[in-house]
């Protein structure tokens, strides 16, 4: 069986590199990926909740605060008026609290550090390969970076 040669060899390496370099990307773009959708998730909550306050949260509490205002001697336009403004005011309120949570979901994404470290790694380590010089590329504690 003869020996394989040197472009063998680096094709196997690269194979095996790209294998290796994939499934890192995975294991630390999956929890980032999760953190974004929750956080997307609670902004198109956030924008549902501001649409549909205004068309029906403004009307049904407008003319409820409005009917209290009415109540309490204010005119009738003067009372509506009061009551959609304290409506409005309720629903931008519930729509600001759901954004403050989306941003603290996304403020846990984090970028994937450890393949890119590695990445840079191995790139240095082939290219002073092949030089013919010895690497002076330690590789990085990965198991740091994935105990998240």
């Amino acid at each position: 069986m003869a020996q394989p040669n040197a472009f063998q060899l680096l094709r196997d390496s690269l194979t095996e590199f790209v294998s290796r370099e994939s499934e890192l990307a995975k294991a630390e773009i999956l929890p980032a990926a999760k953190h974004a959708g929750i956080g997307s998730g609670l902004v198109g909550g956030a924008v549902a909740f501001l649409l549909h306050a205004i068309w029906m949260l403004v009307i049904t509490i407008g003319f409820g605060v409005g009917w209290i205002f009415n109540a309490l001697g204010v005119s009738f336009m003067g009372s509506l008026t009061l009551g959609f403004l304290v409506s409005l005011i309720l629903a931008v309120l519930f729509a600001v609290i759901l954004a403050l949570l989306a941003r603290r979901r996304f403020r846990k994404v984090k970028a994937p550090t450890a393949t890119i470290e590695e990445a840079k790694a191995t790139f240095i380590a082939l290219t002073d390969s092949l030089a013919g010089q010895p690497s002076a590329v330690s590789p990085p504690d990965l198991t740091a970076e994935l105990d998240h």
